[in-house]
């Protein structure tokens, strides 16, 4: 059987060197039979193959020797191109068959949902915070930290400047700390929200679209965060995230959407990228308030909606006071009874402020000036809003007995009978 010994150069000039010059690689004993270690022991035993100035074939002796014992030696070159590299495990498999084999993604457990309570393990980024290849020297290696290729020929092996190698140290710096300052920075969670919860959290403006748009005036809240589970054949209880969220710009701009998926910031992604593609544009009385009341019940929720003056501020459900934010009421008064599904209130939400009727509607309607009553003008009118088409002569008529709508409660309050139901208790002296 033959065997190749590989050296660093040729084998006559190689033999001529003193004892102390490396002259050949590491041989392994595992790899070469025995025979033809020995052979070449004894070709090397023989004497030098051959000396500066001196070119007779005496001296090529231990070479012949060497060639008939079946050893093969290689130039230069070749002992270059060629690296021995030991396979192992690690190396036959690649990076995503590693990690499944870590986070237990595949395998006759996980198809039947085995370990299904169980803290979930994600997969990391093993680089993050480090570029593979830079070190404090500023070597550029192909294929690392430069591209391998450029101009169609293959990079070689370069060194940056001082200078450049300090501004790239300064800017891993820099993104390090930033990292580090995200770390430390508290949520802030608007007032009503829990602190165990989602809900009143921002998320940030939605992702740039397909052509380029950007939604940078757009904020993006989260109103619930709920765990759902599917029952499946194979898996068992799938567990996913359910998220519903609001978007909108301040300036009447507004939508909401549910966004469905195994993680939650995927789920939040989706919500958001979703909701900014179903807005509704909201009318607003003086940029501040809505036109009219508004009473409304969708399914089993019902919600009452006042107008009210500047400076009167949001007293309504922790809900609609971050909807009421995103489109830009400021001022307003709201009431939420019977269910407070909070799928159904943010519909029936948008349905009654998307269906509310402006002041120049009504005048167009009914043909008449709409006018306005205020504290600071007294008895006398104001005009919001005159008719487009002619004006009509004949008064609106009127019912014998108007049908309104009336609510209990504040029927109640504005004949003061409505009283606290702790007002008659009488409390121990203290």
């Amino acid at each position: 059987m033959a065997a190749a010994v590989r050296a660093a150069g040729c084998l006559p000039v190689l033999c001529g060197l003193p004892a102390g010059h490396l002259w050949a690689r590491q041989l392994f004993l595992n790899t070469f039979p025995t025979t033809s270690i020995l052979a070449f022991k004894t070709a090397i035993s023989n004497g030098p193959l051959s000396s500066p100035g001196t070119r007779g074939n005496h001296h090529y002796s231990s070479l012949t020797h060497a060639r008939q014992t079946q050893c093969c030696i290689y130039s230069p070159s070749n002992w270059m191109d060629q690296q021995y590299r030991p396979y192992s495990f690690f190396t036959k498999l690649t990076a995503d068959d590693l990690w499944k084999g870590a986070l237990a993604e595949t395998g006759a457990g996980a198809r039947k949902g085995r370990g299904k309570r169980a803290k979930k393990r994600r997969r990391k980024d093993l680089n993050r915070g480090q570029i593979v290849g830079e070190g404090r020297s500023g070597f550029l290696w192909p294929g690392l930290n430069v591209p391998l290729m450029r101009n169609g020929t293959v990079q070689s092996i370069a060194q940056r400047s001082k200078e450049e190698q300090e501004k790239v140290e300064a800017s891993i710096v820099q993104q390090r700390e930033e990292w580090e300052r995200k770390k430390k920075i508290k949520v802030k969670r608007e007032r009503g929200w829990s602190g165990n919860t989602w809900g009143g959290v921002s998320v940030g403006p939605p992702d740039p679209g397909p052509n380029g748009e950007t939604y940078e005036d757009f904020d993006t809240r989260i109103l619930e965060v709920k765990n759902v589970f599917n029952m499946t054949a194979k898996e068992g209880r799938k567990k996913s995230v359910r998220v519903l969220v609001a978007v909108g710009n301040g300036k009447g701009a507004a939508g909401f959407a549910v966004g469905k998926a195994a993680e939650r910031m995927d789920a939040f992604r989706k919500a958001k990228n979703k909701a900014v593609n179903f807005l509704h544009y909201i009318e607003r009385y003086g940029d501040h308030t809505i036109f009219h009341d508004v009473s409304l019940t969708f399914k089993r929720t019902h919600i009452k909606m006042k107008k009210q003056p500047r400076g009167y501020g949001l007293r309504c459900h922790r809900a609609i006071i971050t909807m009421c934010r995103l489109i830009g009421i400021k001022d307003m008064y709201a009431k939420v009874s019977g269910s407070v599904n909070m799928l159904n209130l943010t519909r029936g939400f948008f349905h009654g402020l998307s269906h509310q009727e402006t002041h120049q509607q009504l005048a167009d309607k009914k043909g008449l000036h709409v006018v306005e009553f205020r504290e600071e003008c007294g008895p006398l009118p104001i005009v919001v809003a005159s008719p487009q088409s002619a004006l009509r002569k004949d008064p609106e008529p009127e019912d014998e007995v108007p049908d309104t709508r009336l609510d209990w409660d504040d029927v109640k309050a504005a004949q003061g009978m409505k009283r606290s139901v702790w007002s008659g208790l009488k409390r121990a002296a203290t």
